[in-house]
C-alpha cells in the first residue's frame, strides 16, 4: 500500500502547490498514510526477524502518526478549507487541543519507550499505550476526545472533498468497531489509509484547481 500511496501523495502535493494551496494539508493525506503504513510494515519485519529494537522504534514511529500527527493535522487541514470564520477558528482551536493531547500521549515515550507495548491479536497489531494518569474514566474521555478530534472536522467542514473523506473514515470506524475490537488503532488506520485514495481521486477530478471562489484568506 505504501508503494502506491506515497507517490500518489507526492503527486497530490505537487498539484495543490501549483493550484489551490489551501488544499496542501489535505494533499498530504495519502503520503502521510503511506509513510505510516510503511512504518507499521517495519514492525512486522522486526517481529518476524526477532529484532526488538526495530519493533520498538517502528512502533513509536507508528504511534507518532496515530496518537499525535492526525490529532493536530486533521483540524488544521479543515481550518485551511473552511470558509466560515467561526468554524475556521473552531478547527484552529481543535488543532491546538489535538497537538496538546498528542504531546501528552507521546512525550513520555521518549523517556519510557516500554510504555508502548504491542501484541498480535486476530492477526493484527494491538497497541497499548500507558499514560501519565492511568484511570479508566480518563481513558474513556481520552478515546472520546480522540475520535471527536478526528471525525468532527472531517464531517462538518463545508467542503465536499473533506466531508466525503469524513464519511468514509466514519464508515471505517464503525466497521473496525464491529469486527476488530482487538487491534482497533492498527485496523482503523489501515482502513483510513485505503480511504485516503478518495483524496487522490478527487484531485484527479480537479479538486485543487484554483478557482476564483477559492481565493479566500484563512485567518
Amino acid at each position: 500500500m505504501s508503494s502506491v500511496l506515497i507517490p500518489a501523495g507526492v503527486w497530490c502535493i505537487q498539484k495543490a502547490w501549483k493550484g489551490d494551496r489551501h488544499y496542501l494539508p489535505l494533499a498530504t493525506f495519502p503520503l502521510a498514510f503511506g509513510l505510516q503504513q510503511g512504518i507499521e510494515g517495519l514492525v512486522w519485519v522486526g517481529l518476524g526477524t526477532d529484532n526488538p529494537a526495530l519493533v520498538s522504534r517502528a512502533a513509536i514511529g507508528f504511534a507518532f502518526f496515530s496518537h499525535g500527527f492526525w490529532l493536530c493535522w486533521i483540524p488544521l487541514m479543515a481550518s485551511q478549507l473552511e470558509k466560515r470564520p467561526q468554524m475556521r477558528r473552531l478547527w484552529q482551536g481543535m488543532a491546538w487541543v489535538g497537538a496538546l493531547y498528542g504531546t501528552y500521549l507521546l512525550v513520555p515515550l521518549w523517556f519510557h519507550p516500554d510504555w508502548l507495548t504491542l501484541s498480535i491479536r486476530q492477526q493484527t497489531l494491538d497497541y497499548a499505550l500507558k499514560t501519565l494518569i492511568d484511570h479508566p474514566l480518563l481513558g474513556y474521555w481520552g478515546r472520546v476526545l480522540y475520535i471527536a478530534t478526528i471525525l468532527t472536522p472531517l464531517l462538518l467542514t463545508r467542503n465536499s472533498v473533506v466531508s466525503g473523506m469524513g464519511w468514509l473514515v466514519l464508515g471505517t470506524l464503525l466497521a473496525t468497531s464491529r469486527f476488530f475490537e482487538q487491534g482497533f488503532i492498527s485496523v482503523w488506520c489501515f482502513f483510513a489509509a485505503i480511504a485516503s485514495s478518495y483524496v487522490v481521486y478527487q484531485f484527479l477530478q480537479g479538486a485543487a484547481t484554483l478557482r476564483p471562489s477559492s481565493r479566500f484568506r484563512p485567518s
